[in-house]
């Protein structure tokens, strides 16, 4: 029943943007998405946060999964048999994800990591919720830590390849990054401190979500972890 009816939200809409892409960088167990989207910013967001399919792939693009997304349409608990009126639903069995109820685009990403949680172990691979890098020999270091606890910071090093800044595989093969971007948290960030990644939110294109604006400035305000200041 939810499903039906976001299926018919999102048609009723005048204006829809679909992105079709891969998660995961290695071809032999990556998942193709395609995600259903009615804002151009999410759309943008999920661009950049997977990896891009080579203009000639997208003919014959076929989806393992569909993201179905809804951010304005709530559900009805006592109807739906969700918690709340927001919604993260994934169906394995018909490789269906339907988000609703939120506008924060980290659930966009989180779910196909969900996804590749579930499945890759089956493949005889290790998933994981770190950061990597690699060397000039060819060492990969992996920093593992709870969200803000400085694996982005850590992978970022100017001396080091980045790999990826939040979820990995790890197969025969060696360690391969499920993202095509970079998701950083950005409280009590400095150009002095972490040049690299303070700079990108100088960059056109940037998604800034969840951060406080200075009035009437608007001017970003780093050390703030206030939602409503």
């Amino acid at each position: 029943m939810l499903k039906s009816e976001v299926q018919a939200y999102l048609d009723g809409l005048d204006e829809l943007f679909v992105q079709d892409l891969y998660c995961g960088a290695d071809p032999s167990t990556r998942l193709s998405v395609r995600y259903i989207l009615p804002n151009a910013w999410h759309a943008n967001f999920v661009r950049n946060m997977f990896i891009r399919p080579e203009i000639q792939e997208l003919a014959t693009f076929a989806p393992n999964f569909t993201v179905y997304h809804a951010p304005e349409f709530k559900a009805d608990p006592a109807k739906h048999g969700t918690r709340t009126g927001t919604f993260i639903v994934l169906n394995l069995s018909e490789r269906v994800i339907l988000i609703g109820g939120t506008r924060y685009a980290g659930e966009l990403k989180k779910a196909m990591f969900t996804v590749m949680n579930y499945l890759l172990p089956k493949h005889d691979v290790l998933s994981m919720h770190c950061s990597a890098n690699i060397g000039a020999h060819g060492d990969t270091a992996l920093f593992f830590g709870l969200s803000g606890t400085g694996k982005t910071t850590l992978s970022a090093d100017p001396e080091r390849g980045l790999i990826g800044d939040d979820e990995h595989g790890w197969s025969s093969e060696g360690t391969f990054n499920f993202e095509g971007g970079c998701y950083a948290k950005v409280i009590n960030l400095s150009a002095e401190n972490e040049p690299d990644i303070y700079q990108t939110t100088q960059m056109f294109g940037t998604v800034l979500e969840n951060v406080v604006l200075n009035q009437p400035s608007r001017c970003l305000l780093y050390t703030s972890d206030a939602a409503d200041e």
